[in-house]
């Protein structure tokens, strides 16, 4: 990639560059943005009678300074830590505060280098009752600043636990983790990509353009941190970049220019300002208002961090934009420091902020369950911590009606009153004993035997070990484009009643806000359509009433002629069906399950 100065004239202009494969490098307002390009991007772009020239590169220009002026010395790259200094450092900080900190890599990068990743906290490598906090720097190469805070922020929580209140408070009562380099190739190769030469912040999954939530086919060091942020709650998160000076929050895409709000939009606002407020300069002198963007409005990219980390993890991740310069003079870095310290230190702080968490356990035994905790109103539903039952939902201050749920218990619902601060609110849910009299199909057999199952279009459903809750599930058949796989069940209920389920989609989303569906999951009762989802929905609960009398209850899969999209299928699982399970077969109503049933 070479670096090109582009005039545009409008925001189409930069859905046209991203379309084309070149990378929107750096751009604040006005008509100049500075790209990263190959050749054959550039001359497509030359011949769409855009103006565009090439300039240099001052990170990389810098980055060679570097190298050739320390090139004998036993300080190479000056106050920058090169691979091996930030290895040294890190291990002696693990050494010299071992009751605070675990240092683990969490995987190799293209050319074998370790990702370290930092934990501080009074128990470090224990799950705790407290909420997981997560810091990434250095994603692009030359992007430096990010990574060195890294290193200052590491040195003063340790250096001044137990001295200073406010570090002793959040070594205490969060679980910190800190990576002060994804991309340790490209540093060393003084590159913004990694030694593939692949973007990193455009390698994840994104909702609009590759919603596959699947490692395979991504970059070691994509793969490494999407495995790490899965085996962790992570509550709020922030990567660390340079080339601007802004926060910038979710959603990055679909189109440049436009304001693309998430569920949490007016969270993210008062998360962004957390650090903008705090940082030195980035409220009053950032050409941003208040020194932050919405990531589309300011220019879309699709595979970035903080969209994948708020979808698929519930982490909620900004972007830091640091500092204007991406690889700034080594004698500069105190200053940086200076300005972003206190910044720093707010975010992760504001994790302990206006919230509200607690515990959630069998009311009966004591244990936690897992759940679902759902805020009215807002889609983005988030889950508590599987083996302590602890959750943390960050909130702006406000009143909500929060919902909990876990498959095989009552529902609980709560008001409550967000202010300045968290909020303690321990939820004990209660078995729901209906289910113990209930008709309950959840595929836990391996089969379509429990149930009088029948099959019909393309492909027929098939047992799938993703499930809502125990092992298995049932997932939609293997479809292509202009077919349906559909599933149905005849039941009869002497009384009004209900039917339940669980469901999970992943299909082109594309009507989930129109209501114009192309692919998506539909449920009919007696043929007649009650509902229908499209995109990427995880496991959620529906139900709908049901008459009295014999009924044709049945999912189908449905797929257009065109896109195919996230995994192109879609799964039902812990059905609850009306009547007892004595009776349910007896069609004939005699008490009996004999032929009159079966005919």
């Amino acid at each position: 990639y070479d670096t090109y100065s582009v005039i545009i004239n409008s925001s189409k202009d930069l859905d046209n560059i991203s379309k084309i494969g070149a990378i929107i490098d750096h751009y604040h307002n006005g008509n100049e943005v500075h790209i990263l390009a190959t050749k054959s991007q550039y001359k497509t772009i030359l011949n769409s009678n855009v103006n565009i020239k090439k300039i240099d590169n001052k990170a990389r220009q810098y980055y060679l300074e570097l190298i050739e002026e320390t090139r004998d010395s036993d300080n190479p790259m000056r106050d920058y830590h090169n691979y091996n200094e930030l290895t040294e450092f890190l291990q002696n900080i693990a050494s010299n505060y071992p009751s605070i900190t675990n240092l683990t890599s969490i995987g190799q990068s293209v050319q074998g280098r370790e990702l370290w990743v930092l934990e501080i906290s009074d128990n470090p490598g224990v799950n705790e009752f407290e909420p997981e906090f997560r810091y990434i720097a250095n994603m692009h190469g030359d992007e430096t600043v990010g990574r060195e805070l890294s290193v200052y922020l590491i040195d003063w929580l340790c250096s001044n636990y137990g001295l200073s209140d406010r570090a002793t408070d959040l070594v205490n009562n969060t679980s910190i983790h800190i990576m002060p380099s994804m991309n340790p190739d490209g540093f060393e190769l003084g590159q913004r990509n990694n030694a593939n030469d692949v973007d990193l912040n455009r390698d994840f999954p994104d909702q609009f353009q590759d919603p596959n939530n699947f490692v395979n086919g991504r970059q070691p060091e994509t793969r490494a941190v999407m495995e790490w942020s899965n085996q962790h709650n992570f509550v709020l998160s922030a990567n660390m970049h340079t080339g601007a000076l802004v926060v910038n929050y979710p959603f990055d895409g679909p189109n440049s220019g436009s304001y693309s709000a998430c569920p949490d939009d007016d969270l993210f606002v008062d998360l962004a300002l957390t650090y903008s407020e705090n940082h030195q300069d980035m409220y009053t002198e950032s050409p941003f208002s208040q020194g932050i963007t919405n990531g589309a409005q300011w220019y879309a990219l699709f595979g970035g961090l903080q969209d994948w980390s708020y979808l698929w993890t519930k982490a909620f991740d900004v972007t830091l934009e640091q500092n204007e310069v991406k690889w700034p003079n080594q004698n500069l870095l105190p200053g940086l420091w200076d300005e972003n310290k206190e910044a720093m230190i707010s975010y992760i702080e504001r994790v302990h902020g206006p919230s509200v968490r607690g515990q959630v356990i069998d009311a009966n035994s004591g244990l936690p369950i897992l759940c679902s905790i759902i805020v009215e109103g807002n889609e983005n539903v988030i889950s508590n911590d599987a083996q302590n039952g602890d959750y943390y939902r960050l909130l702006t201050p406000n009143t909500y009606q929060i919902t909990f749920n876990s498959i095989g218990y009552e529902s609980q619902t709560q008001s409550i009153t967000i202010g300045d601060s968290a909020v303690i609110l321990n939820i004990q849910l209660v078995i729901d004993e209906s289910l113990s009299l209930a008709n309950i199909e959840n595929f836990e057999s391996q089969s379509f035997n429990s149930y009088n199952w029948q099959f019909s279009g393309n492909e027929d459903w098939q047992i799938d070990s993703i499930s809502a809750e125990g092992l298995y599930s049932a997932r939609s058949g293997n479809i292509g484009n202009n077919q349906l796989s559909e599933i149905s069940v005849s039941i009869f209920n002497s009384e009004p009643s209900q039917i339940s389920f669980y469901k999970k989609v992943s299909c082109e989303n594309v009507g989930s806000q129109s209501g114009n569906y192309y692919d998506y999951l539909a449920f009919y009762i007696d043929g007649v359509e009650q509902e229908k989802w499209a995109g990427e929905i995880d496991w959620s609960f529906s139900t709908f009433p049901l008459s009295s009398g014999e009924h044709n209850l049945k999912w189908a899969f449905i797929k257009d002629q065109g896109v195919s999209s996230g995994q192109d299928a879609t799964w039902i699982d812990f059905i609850v069906m009306p009547g007892n399970p004595s009776d349910f077969c007896d069609i004939s109503s005699d008490g009996e399950l004999n032929i009159i049933d079966v005919v």
